[in-house]
């Protein structure tokens, strides 16, 4: 029964002392049950090179504190916490107070029936920027696209899982914010299941950390290099058929100064779609040998 079972709680943290020694508090509340004891629930806060109190802060709260040379990155700090957990069930969460800490035991319950539990920011009280919700959706479309499967929060940074499972693609998760979007994509392209739980999503408290901009182009960016790593097929085929497309409307349609077919630009556009369709077997049979 995982309700007694012991449990890592990692939280990454750069900059949150005024939030950090609460977050550590409500996680602690949240999961010491008469089943788990609080001598069960390791609270590990990763300081990835704050400039301020959030180490002390976190200590203070009880925390086991590891920190960072530097500001390494979000995904660096939770890969750091994934190595130094002493639990197999994994709860991670942020460190500003914006997820609900009441929602990990049931998380934690709900691995009973799935690989990995993820708190979908879908409840009644979600505070996410207007700005940040257009690239938001873009994202989850590509990535719906790659694994044919509903993904009603790609990027919650509340989720549980086990150890063992996510150790098994720690060589593809990236240093930034795409960590989050990488385990959810890992996950599904192996058929490990997902389950998503709604919850609120809460103000922070402090400033935030994202850069909007590079963010989202980190995000896209590893949304599509998943696709390609996991099934290049889903990348491949599209562009070899609109090549394929372009080919056919040029002979149909397009004629030089002299009415003549343009057969040279006819051939590179055929034999470039032939090509990349190979390769796309290629690094599809490569995919599934790994």
């Amino acid at each position: 029964m995982l309700s007694c079972a012991p449990v890592s709680v990692i939280i990454p943290v750069h900059n949150e002392e005024d939030g950090v020694a609460r977050v550590v508090e409500q996680v602690r509340l949240a999961l010491t049950t008469p089943a788990r004891p609080a001598s069960r629930v390791e609270i590990l806060v990763v300081d990835d090179g704050s400039t301020d109190a959030s180490a002390e802060r976190a200590r203070q709260a009880g925390a086991r504190v590891i920190q960072h040379p530097g500001n390494l990155g979000y995904g660096a700090a939770l890969k750091t916490g994934l190595r130094h957990a002493s639990h197999e069930i994994i709860v991670i969460t942020d460190g500003d107070g914006t997820y609900p800490a009441a929602q990990m035991d049931a998380l934690v319950r709900e691995l009973e029936r799935c690989d990995m539990a993820v708190g979908a920011r879908i409840g009644s009280d979600v505070n996410i920027p207007w700005t940040r919700r257009p690239a938001k959706r873009l994202l989850t479309w590509l990535a719906v696209y790659l694994a044919q499967k509903p993904i009603p929060d790609l990027n919650s940074g509340l989720r549980a899982f086990r150890k063992s499972d996510a150790m098994r693609f720690f060589n593809l998760y990236p240093s930034g914010f795409s960590f989050t979007t990488t385990i959810t994509l890992a996950y599904l392209s192996n058929d490990l299941l997902v389950h998503y739980l709604p919850i609120d999503y809460h103000p922070r408290i402090g400033r935030s950390k994202l850069r909007p901009v590079r963010d989202t182009k980190n995000l896209f960016l590893t949304v599509v290099r998943s696709i390609i790593f996991f099934n290049p097929m889903r990348v491949c085929i599209p562009l070899a058929l609109a090549m394929l497309a372009v080919a056919l409307y040029v002979a149909l349609f397009i004629r030089d100064s002299h009415g003549n077919i343009l057969d040279g630009t006819i051939s590179i556009l055929s034999l470039g779609a032939i090509q990349i369709i190979i390769l796309g077997f290629l690094a599809d049979a490569i995919a599934r040998l790994r």
